[in-house]
């Protein structure tokens, strides 16, 4: 099959032929029965709806004909402009190609890009297919029309809003619109414009107002926004249709619609539209609750003289309790005849929009109301705020002594600081948190639960982990600790002749997640020489097989200094199980750490001599591997999520309590074989608190099922592990007890008072001190709901296995869930992200009733 391809716009002209095509259209010679099957093709994207232009545009042509193809027709609009044909000079009667259009580092492309395909047959029987995709972006001129809004409506001498917004971060050159026929509006600004024209220095966004009168008496007339960018390159929005109603005797009332989610937060929006010949003079919207009006609330607009009205009120129910609660809600209008017709919604079919940000890059979708005219809504606990400039967040820790919340936001390269005080977003951030922040830790003090003003961030794009100052005025990295090379080996003695083999598999060492934990010098205060990060790594598939993909487990000594006598690193070998037994599978094991310039140390940090055995391709972690530290930084949890190499997930704990053996007191020498002819030498690191994997590979039931996250307790007594359930293990990391686990969200957290063993109710009931309301956990749902846990009792309470309690928030967390308290201990919140930002709910103290009676008993004595 041969293909002649050409494009304009897109990647300039790459071929042209003329192709003559023999056949006849008018006559039917010899009897032959003419084509009249029309091909088919269908359109794929191949890497989602929105893709990132880093990674080009990524769609499948799929077409067939009955006898042969003659062309394949490609047409692109919105954020991108062009053409890219196909055709066929052989028989070719199926087609399929994926194409990956990449752009230029200037490239302005991107928004929502229309693609159009049309597959054409040697007969000219043709068939069309479109496909939208959106092109993330920052470069893209992006044009969006506001006002009017699909469905407006004019009238004659009323006036209609435009309102037009560009956005392009090399600069706005010009903005305006487009009207079609331009006689059906009279534009009333002095001096009349339809568009304007900057000078520079361009903003990177703009919008134009203004107001048109309408001059016909009936038909339609179009509206279109357009942009210029500083490089010349325009942009247009979508098309609105204007139809144009009569004004006679008007006693009929305005068409109203409204639009509300089902779920509401006590501060969410009401979007509410009105139609009228007659213009619309008042505006608003109601609330009952149980029957009783709640509040009604409108707004004169008369002053507009418009004919289409949208406003976006707030519903201001901070007062309702308790949440949830159900209120019924319904928009209201009242025109400006002389009759003052007025109505409640009246319609679903005339949809209001709601107010677009600058700097978004699709429009929204509406839909209608699923409650017809009355929108029944449920009022629920939280307060969501967006992200300040976008972005995705990784990871999250609470830092109690400033009441704030940071978060990592790897896409931007920041670090997101959200306070409670004013529930809102530092919007300035920490820039300075380095490349790619991934997992966030805070810096230890003692083993009591006090920490500084300091965090650690792991730097996925990096080989480092930066300490940043979070002090109110400062902000900013306080230094960044270089995190050394390390090389897993494994050691055989070969015969004829004898020698030794050592193979050397270099592995990624870019951070990922991090804890924080320290060991005191005596009391509880952290020794400033042991306060360490536990990070695990960011795979690469540049690492040698098996490791390409792979994750590892380390520690790093937190202390800003070049002098090597001070550094100290461990690569946690000890996970592969405490096990010196040889196998045929089993290979030993050497570890060596390296440290380039400035540095320059290598140290052997685990020898032959240790005669330390493994099962090499299972020895990497998943890719995607947790790490969480305890409240009092003395134990640190550790589940093996992403594609993993084992069938069951490993999860591994942690302690500081164990002894941590290192240096010239575990270096050793010996001989590998008769007469010391082959030897090794080197020091024996080792961390006796690490669980072995050995000892809790077996708690997951169900084979390559993935650990999706993890949470640990004040005392790192109780873990969760959240897979196909949320298990609840022991500090040996031993099961205790599962509940179920939606799929489709993730997170979970604990009472952040929670100091209960798993092994143990700890209640006065049981002889124990702790508050049974602190023996709780929380995890999200993917309806919103957000479940809470016994995590001792697992049967019985309101619900299944143990749930005491449902908080209802308005969207589902799918991020990271971080439950926390103030300073003083006198308020606890629960944050979690969301597709729509960051929502908080300060926790009511919840009431766990488990057991009801006590299962066996009194305590024996």
């Amino acid at each position: 099959m041969r293909l002649v391809t050409r494009g304009t716009a897109l990647w300039g002209i790459v071929a042209l032929v003329l192709v003559v095509w023999a056949c006849e259209t008018t006559r039917n010679p010899g009897g032959i029965q003419r084509d009249v099957i029309s091909p088919v093709i269908t359109l794929s994207n191949t890497a989602g709806d929105t893709q990132a232009i880093s990674g080009g545009l990524r769609f499948t042509v799929s077409a067939a004909d009955n006898l042969s193809l003659k062309s394949i027709d490609l047409t692109f609009s919105g954020g991108l402009i062009g053409t890219l044909d196909t055709t066929f000079i052989s028989e070719t009667k199926t087609y399929t190609k994926s194409y990956t259009i990449t752009f230029g580092s200037n490239s302005g492309a991107g928004g929502n890009i229309m693609i159009v395909g049309r597959a054409t047959d040697g007969a000219s029987n043709f068939a069309e297919d479109t496909l939208f995709i959106v092109l993330s972006n920052v470069q893209a001129l992006r044009v969006r029309l506001n006002l009017p809004s699909p469905g407006a409506l004019g009238s004659t001498g009323k006036g209609i809003p435009v309102d037009v917004v560009a956005v392009q971060n090399a600069g706005i050159a010009k903005i305006g619109f487009i009207v079609s026929p331009a006689a059906s509006i009279n534009n009333s600004t002095t001096p009349p414009n339809d568009s304007i024209l900057y000078a520079a220095p361009f903003a990177d966004s703009a919008e134009y107002v203004d107001t048109l009168i309408v001059v016909p008496s009936s038909g339609t007339f179009n509206v279109q926004g357009f942009a210029e960018d500083s490089a010349g390159r325009r942009g247009y929005s979508n098309v609105v249709t204007v139809t144009i109603q009569s004004v006679a005797t008007d006693n009929t009332p305005p068409v109203v619609a409204h639009r509300i989610a089902s779920r509401v937060e006590v501060d969410d929006t009401v979007h509410v539209r009105a139609q009228d010949p007659s213009a619309i003079a008042w505006i608003g919207f109601k609330v009952d609750t149980n029957g009783v009006m709640m509040k009604f609330d409108t707004v004169n607009v008369a002053a507009g003289n418009l004919t289409d009205v949208t406003r976006h009120f707030t519903l201001g129910l901070q007062g309702l309790q308790p949440l949830p609660h159900t209120i019924v809600v319904v928009g209201y209008a009242c025109d400006a005849a002389v009759a003052r017709n007025c109505s409640f919604t009246n319609t679903t079919t005339l949809i209001p929009s709601a107010p677009a940000p600058i700097g978004s890059a699709a429009l929204p979708v509406l839909h209608p109301s699923a409650q017809a005219l009355i929108d029944t809504v449920t009022v629920v606990a939280g307060i969501t705020r967006a992200l300040p400039f976008g972005g995705t967040i990784a990871d999250a820790i609470f830092n109690g002594n400033d009441s704030s919340l940071y978060l990592t936001n790897p896409t931007l390269g920041r670090v997101e600081i959200f306070q409670v005080a004013n529930t809102s977003f530092v919007a300035a951030g920490i820039p300075t948190a380095g490349p790619q922040p991934w997992g966030i830790a805070l810096w230890p003090r003692d083993t009591l639960g006090n920490y500084g003003d300091t965090i650690v961030v792991a730097n996925a794009g990096g080989v480092e982990l930066s300490v940043i100052d979070v002090r109110a005025g400062i902000r900013r990295l306080a230094w960044r600790q270089d995190l050394p090379d390390y090389l897993i080996e494994t050691y055989r003695v070969l015969t004829n002749p004898l020698r030794e083999e050592i193979i050397v598999y270099d592995v990624s060492d870019r951070p990922q997640y991090v804890s924080t934990v320290c060991r005191p010098a005596g009391g509880t205060a952290c020794s400033q020489d042991s306060i360490f990060a536990i990070y695990s790594t960011s795979p690469t598939i540049s690492s040698n097989a098996p490791f390409s993909g792979r994750s590892t487990l380390r520690m790093e000594k937190l202390i800003n200094t070049s002098d090597t006598a001070q550094l100290f690193s461990h690569l946690f070998w000890e996970l592969s199980g405490d096990s010196t037994l040889s196998s045929s599978s089993r290979d030993t094991l050497r570890v060596e750490m390296r440290r380039g310039r400035p540095y320059n140390q290598q140290v052997l940090q685990l020898s032959a001599c240790a005669g330390v055995t493994i099962e090499l391709a299972t020895f990497g972690l998943g890719d995607s591997t947790f790490v969480r530290n305890s409240g009092n930084f003395t134990h640190a949890i550790v589940g093996e999520g992403g594609s993993i190499t084992t069938r069951f997930a490993r999860v591994i704990g942690y302690t500081t309590k164990a002894a941590l053996l290192h240096g010239s007191s575990t270096a050793r020498f010996c001989a590998t074989s008769a007469g010391a002819i082959t030897s090794d030498s080197g020091d024996n690191d080792r961390d006796v608190g690490v669980t072995p994997s050995i000892d809790v590979s077996d708690f997951i039931s169900n084979t390559g099922v993935k650990i999706h996250s993890i949470a640990t307790n004040f005392n790192g007594e109780t873990n969760l592990v959240r897979a196909d359930s949320i298990y609840f293990l022991d500090e040996g990391m031993k099961l205790k007890g599962t509940v179920p686990a939606p799929v489709g969200a993730f997170g979970m957290d604990m009472n952040y008072n929670h100091a209960f063993s798993a092994n143990d109710p700890g209640t006065p009931t049981f002889g124990g001190a702790g508050n049974p309301n602190d023996r709780i956990a929380f995890s999200a749902r993917p309806d919103g709901n957000i479940d809470v846990w016994d995590t001792f009792f697992y049967a019985g309470g309101n619900g299944p296995q143990g749930q005491v309690g449902t908080i209802v928030v308005r969207d589902p967390i799918i991020g990271p869930l971080r439950v926390a308290r103030n300073k003083a201990n006198t308020r606890q919140w629960l944050f979690g992200v969301t597709s729509a930002g960051l929502v908080i709910v300060e926790l009511p103290v919840i009431t766990n009733p488990l057991p009801t009676r006590p299962p066996w008993g009194p305590p024996i004595r």
